[in-house]
């Protein structure tokens, strides 16, 4: 028999048996106080911080906890299927690492992109690599193995620079464009403000500007300073609905549309040819205030009709992915937890974060009697009171 994603459990505790504990945390709140302390306190505010007092970051967590999956039992669930067909690629598992614009800062070594696409590698599980990297996307690529990854695109300004970002990123192999749309400026974020930390403007994270040609171009000088200006000058595009022909036009690989939450959205990104439609309120970064991406979910799926969904905001837990999946999402993105990963055990911390997380998803399917992702529904779901 071929491993399930639940065996990791089985190593944990055979490794016990010859005395060797866990040296990575098995729980959120574990994972997240030893980030804390790993990470510099301008990281960690970075990463962990969200927009205004941040309800509707929390608010993103706990829509999950309105959900229970019913249990089916006599249904002979020894094996699981977690296998998707999404953008014509056949994935292990639904599960994909939702774009983190400062994993870069998470690591150790500050190569914090690298060690995310060797992830990547090691555990079959996508990367969506963001824009805003220490390294460059060719470099991060080139770390994939045989795991497929999509480049997140922040539009800039310039029609042109958008342009080179995108067939850079065909030539470096990355098999679909993430177009995020809620980021073209930045949400009001106390805790960075309390600081006056923002890693771009102190010259972080920009290494797929400075590696191209036409930044360069625009620039017109290698100075710390000028760059992050040109940077900050070129960076937040506010697209409309008239760009979509231009950006459509941009490349053949799949396109998908990232913050897309109204169901007028998705039927207006379908009509405009889009691949796929990714559900996210940016974890509660931008926007304080708004309705819970999982809230928005079943709309979002309705509306999409048959196109891909993919899913992230507030995902903590395997419990969590497969609540995302019965309520319609095609993949399931993780973003805070497995950069907490990477910043308490590295490359093995991170790759850690994973496998719990899909072990976690398995053994659910396992105890509660779903033997595939096409048996979880929205009917396989009670609403929880109180």
């Amino acid at each position: 028999m071929n491993p399930q994603f639940g065996d990791y459990q089985f190593e944990i505790y055979l490794d016990g048996l010859r005395g060797v504990a866990p040296t990575q945390p098995m729980d959120f709140a574990a994972l997240e106080e030893r980030a804390r302390a790993a990470l510099p306190d301008s990281v960690w505010s970075y990463v962990a911080g969200g927009a205004g007092d941040e309800h509707t970051q929390r608010a993103n967590v706990r829509a999950f906890e309105r959900h229970g999956l019913v249990p089916r039992m006599l249904v002979g669930a020894e094996r699981r299927d977690m296998s998707v067909d999404v953008f014509g690629l056949r994935l292990p598992s639904p599960l994909f690492m939702a774009p983190v614009g400062v994993v870069g800062l998470c690591a150790q070594d500050g190569h914090g992109d690298l060690a995310t696409a060797r992830a990547a590698a090691r555990t079959g599980v996508p990367m969506v690599a963001s824009t805003l990297s220490v390294d460059p996307m060719e470099d991060v690529a080139a770390e994939f193995g045989g795991t497929p990854g999509f480049f997140q695109l922040y539009t800039p300004r310039d029609r042109e620079l958008a342009e080179s970002l995108v067939r850079r990123a065909e030539a470096a192999g990355f098999k679909g464009i993430v177009v995020t749309l809620d980021t073209w400026v930045t949400g009001w974020r106390p805790r960075d403000l309390s600081t006056a930390n923002f890693p771009q403007l102190r010259g972080h994270c920009l290494a797929n500007y400075t590696s191209d040609a036409r930044f360069r171009e625009l620039t017109g000088s290698d100075d710390p300073q000028r760059v992050v200006l040109s940077w900050a000058g070129l960076f937040g595009n506010p697209l409309t609905w008239d760009d979509l022909p231009w950006l459509r036009s941009l490349t053949d690989l799949p396109l998908i549309l990232k913050g897309l939450c109204h169901p007028d959205d998705v039927r207006r990104a379908k009509d405009g040819g889009v691949d796929g439609v990714y559900c996210s309120n940016h974890g509660g970064r931008q926007a304080d205030g708004g309705l819970p991406a999982l809230d928005a979910l079943p709309g979002v799926v309705e509306a999409a009709d048959g196109l891909p969904v993919l899913f992230d905001s507030g995902v903590r837990s395997g419990a969590d992915v497969i609540k995302a999946l019965a309520l319609g999402a095609t993949a399931v993105g993780v973003g805070r937890p497995y950069a907490y990963g990477l910043a308490v055990g590295g490359e093995d911390g991170l790759v850690h974060v994973l496998r719990s997380l899909l072990a976690e998803a398995d053994l659910i399917m396992a105890v509660d009697g779903y033997p595939t992702l096409g048996d979880l529904t929205p009917q396989s779901l009670a609403v929880v009171r109180g």
